[in-house]
């Protein structure tokens, strides 16, 4: 018999608490599962250590009202219920956001936990916990097999290392790396829908800075004929017993975070470890004799130079993450634009080509984030295959500081276009953000432009925008979508009302800090609005 907290350890890595948990109820033993029937009693024969599997949209219609959500839990906690599994959409409606809130309640006042789970059907879940309940470790032996045949299918359609590693990262619901031999990183992957992404997310900057990396190295097994190579590891990170010693691992598999490893990686690693190393090795044999030492991936062929573009990658409750890659390959030619990662990846990350008609990559970079519709980064550019790896981390420090600026959240920045060179100007204008009092001596300054109707106000700031960020009156007019006379029009009247000179340095610097400012913290509140 298992725990109901062994059993989601071991199952459900991607199961999310929906009300508080204590650790007791956790801990109780379960006995046997039971699934909501669409019929009164929604349970045949409720017993003390049974658990309650309730798909969702059942759960409405057999339980109507909150009442009747509250009398289901009583009786679930009055007959010795071990807790709740919740089966449902990850992005739930706002009903059945409002249904399993109560559930939720209704769950914690009796002392049930309560878990939503999403991606399973009931009766699949049915079959792999009683299958656990019975022989834990031969269930997962068996989604193992799965998760290998996946793996197996994915490396023969040719998806790429990232897309392997990502569907292992999936499967544990963890964040993890593959690295060749020497240290080189492959691939990082934070699987989307983790309860505990932010810290999953943590795990990958740390790794990919190189700084406190934390987790635990689960070498490849050798590979018969494979180039031999030395074997470094980082500090912080410890070495698995699984893997035989020898120089000719192709590489490691790297679970990331400070989580124990438990039986659920433990076995599918060792499961799907030959695969990657045999696909690490056949990738290698692949490049061509000047690649940098691991590197297992080509470059545009139409380089050098290149340069390395960042972004946010859209997660799957925002965007259609599969056609937007797609998308984005279409944007040029394989020779000069190739994109990196998988579907799972925190980040789009694309190397491109830079040629005298384009020197920075600019345009593609400019086609990029409008069809992500967020800001991306641009490294400097560089000629040496070794370099990517560096390059790739300077755009993300661009990003990265942009992000600070603009507090980090999804979709702000627009399309803005951040070059890496110009780090330094971005950090000062974060620190700027920071100043004692900003907000309000930015209300303040720009007060004369919010008066008058809500449309008005935004006409306003729109235009002052506008002609503080732009070149010239003519590009001022081409991002408004007005012409040059209109906003000569708007110009003169704005200087009117506020008695402003747009021409004074002075002014058109704190004009700018003020709106930025008041970006950064979320906006003019809804001034600006009807």
């Amino acid at each position: 018999m298992a725990s109901l907290r062994e059993l989601v350890q071991t199952l459900l890595p991607n199961a999310v608490p929906l009300a508080k948990v204590r650790d007791e109820s956790m801990a109780r033993t379960v006995t046997w599962v039971r699934v909501m029937r669409m019929r009164l009693p929604a349970f045949d024969g409720m017993e003390s250590g049974d658990l309650a599997l309730i798909p969702l949209t059942l759960l409405t219609s057999t339980a109507p009202d909150a009442q009747a959500r509250a009398d289901l839990v009583e009786y679930l906690a009055e007959n010795g219920s071990t807790g709740i599994l919740l089966l449902g959409d990850e992005q739930p409606s706002a009903a059945e956001s409002k249904v399993r809130a109560e559930l939720a309640q209704a769950a914690e006042q009796n002392g049930l936990p309560c878990l939503a789970v999403h991606g399973m059907e009931s009766a699949q879940l049915e079959r792999s916990l009683i299958g656990a309940v019975v022989n834990r470790r031969a269930e997962l032996e068996r989604q193992a097999v799965g998760l290998e045949r996946q793996i197996a299918a994915l490396a023969l359609d040719g998806q790429g290392l990232e897309a392997l590693i990502g569907a292992l990262a999936a499967f544990i619901g963890r964040a993890v790396a593959l690295e060749a031999r020497g240290g080189v990183s492959l691939a990082v992957v934070a699987p989307a829908g983790l309860p505990s992404s932010g810290a999953a997310a943590k795990a990958v900057s740390h790794y990919l800075s190189k700084s406190r990396p934390t987790g635990q190295r689960i070498p490849l097994p050798a590979v018969p004929g494979a180039p031999e190579g030395e074997r470094e590891l980082e500090e912080g990170i410890e070495e698995s017993p699984l893997g035989d010693e020898g120089s000719e691992r192709p590489g490691s598999i790297i679970l990331l975070g400070d989580e124990p490893v438990g039986e659920r990686e433990r076995i599918a690693c060792e499961r799907v470890a030959p695969l990657l190393a045999l696909e690490i090795v056949r990738v290698a044999a692949e490049l061509p004799a000047n690649a940098g030492r691991g590197e297992a991936r080509t470059l545009p062929a139409e380089g050098p130079p290149w340069v390395a573009i960042a972004a946010r990658q859209p997660r799957p409750h925002e965007a259609d993450v599969p056609t937007l890659r797609r998308e984005l390959r279409l944007l040029a030619s394989p020779r000069r634009f190739m994109l990196r990662g998988s579907n799972e990846s925190l980040e789009v990350r694309i190397i491109a080509v830079a040629d005298a008609s384009d020197p920075g990559a600019a345009e593609s970079a400019r086609k990029v984030a409008k069809r992500l519709k967020r800001p991306v980064a641009v490294s400097r550019p560089f000629t040496d295959a070794s370099a990517r790896p560096a390059a790739e981390a300077e755009a993300r420090a661009a990003l990265e500081s942009l992000e600070r600026r603009i507090g980090g959240r999804a979709g702000s920045g627009g399309e803005q276009v951040v070059r890496a060179e110009l780090l330094p100007a971005h950090q000062l204008l974060g620190s700027v953000m920071t100043i004692p009092e900003g907000r309000r001596l930015a209300l303040a300054l720009l007060g004369p432009l919010l008066v008058g109707t809500a449309s008005a106000r935004r006409q306003r700031i729109e235009t002052v925008r506008a002609i503080l960020d732009a070149p010239g009156s003519s590009e001022a007019s081409s991002s408004l979508g007005v012409h040059r006379n209109t906003t000569a029009y708007r110009l003169k009247r704005i200087e009117e009302v506020t008695g402003w000179d747009l021409r004074e340095p002075d002014l058109r610097l704190a004009l700018s800090l003020a709106l930025r400012i008041l970006d950064a913290e979320g906006g003019f509140d809804g001034s600006l609005s009807e």
